[in-house]
């Protein structure tokens, strides 16, 4: 009995042993293919965010990715954190947010490379996906809408500068802007001293004429009446002021342009019909096609009727024996589009 009860617990805990592993087994392979399905993310996924899918078509790694709203100033830090790259190929989610009414502008830098390309004002409304390729040395946005359409975007003029450049350009800019304020401070200091000196000059004129009006009560009247019109005080301090006041700026309005392919005549297919010469067998009497049939009976029966004309004869016909599928390109043309104007000293939008 005590062996018996031995033996059943021996066998129990086997096949509880068995169903754990085939358990284990499961979980295992449902996890190796959730991996294989999941897809990197470029950027943070919240409520407010939206998404596209993007894929790196350049041979190259992309190696920064940046995004903005296009009324902001500054694009955000990388969004390819601590070495993170995109790997040729490579399909990734990207989660971005705009503003109302904004577009979104892209920041692309590729591997080994000391440039980046923007591209600005892109339109995302009703895109599938955008594939991120690289044509003469340029990065270029083919971008495919959920109708089929196609459109290639190409980098804005000024982004394919070096940071060097850029940063050297900015550099160049704020001292300008240093010489611009420098001067202004010194307009604004040099009138300060000369409408110091106007009412230095004006008190000094009121003390003499205080000092004449005084004397007078000794004096004959006569001095008096000459020193009176030499108290009027300056008004150069008023025609100073007005010119210290700083330029106004000046809009420079830059075309912000991009290239479009507009599809003239969709892609199709047509069916052309194969054709064969065929042999077919003829009556000489009535015109009947005895192709296939037992001509010499056919031919029989005119002879007993009395109006066999020759029996039969050959004649070659075309025949339609199937049809071959023939592919024909959508035609399409490009467009360069103005899509709005940037100035080009402060960066204003129209």
């Amino acid at each position: 009995m005590a062996g018996a009860l031995a033996l059943s617990m021996v066998l129990s805990g086997g096949m509880l042993t068995g169903c754990s592993n085939s358990s284990n087994t499961k979980d295992t392979k449902t996890s190796e293919v959730t991996k294989k399905k999941e897809v990197k993310t470029i950027g943070q996924k919240t409520k407010d965010s939206k998404s596209l899918k993007i894929t790196n078509s350049t041979g190259k790694k992309i190696t920064v990715f940046e995004t903005k709203s296009s009324s902001e100033e500054s694009f955000s830090d990388n969004l390819l954190e601590n070495g993170d790259a995109v790997k040729n190929k490579e399909e990734r989610t990207l989660y971005y947010t705009t503003k109302e009414n904004d577009k979104l502008d892209v920041k692309i830098g590729l591997q080994d490379e000391d440039k980046t390309f923007v591209f600005k004002d892109v339109d995302t409304t009703d895109t599938k996906k955008v594939n991120v390729s690289l044509k003469e040395d340029k990065v270029n946005l083919d971008v495919t809408k959920k109708d089929g359409s196609t459109a290639t975007l190409t980098p804005s003029e000024d982004s394919v500068k070096t940071e060097e450049e850029k940063k050297d350009e900015s550099e160049v800019k704020q001292e300008e802007k240093k010489e611009e304020t420098a001067k202004a401070d010194s307009s604004n200091k040099s009138n300060t001293s000369e409408s110091k000196k106007d009412n230095t000059a004006s008190i000094t004129n009121t003390n003499s004429n205080k000092n004449n009006t005084s004397s007078s009560s000794s004096k004959p009247s006569n001095g008096s009446s000459n020193n009176s019109g030499s108290s009027k005080p300056s008004n150069n301090s008023g025609s100073n002021s007005s010119s210290s006041k700083p330029a106004e700026h000046t809009h420079d309005w830059v075309a912000v342009t991009e290239t479009r392919t507009v599809v003239d005549q969709p892609a199709y297919d047509e069916q052309v019909p194969v054709t064969e010469m065929r042999e077919h067998e003829i009556c000489s009497s009535c015109g009947a096609d005895l192709t296939g049939t037992d001509a010499s009976a056919h031919v029989y029966q005119h002879m007993i009727n009395g109006d066999d004309k020759g029996g039969w004869h050959s004649e070659w016909r075309e025949e339609v024996t199937g049809y071959q599928t023939v592919h024909h390109d959508a035609v399409t043309h490009t467009e360069t589009v103005t899509t709005g104007y940037r100035c080009s000293t402060c960066g204003a939008k129209k």
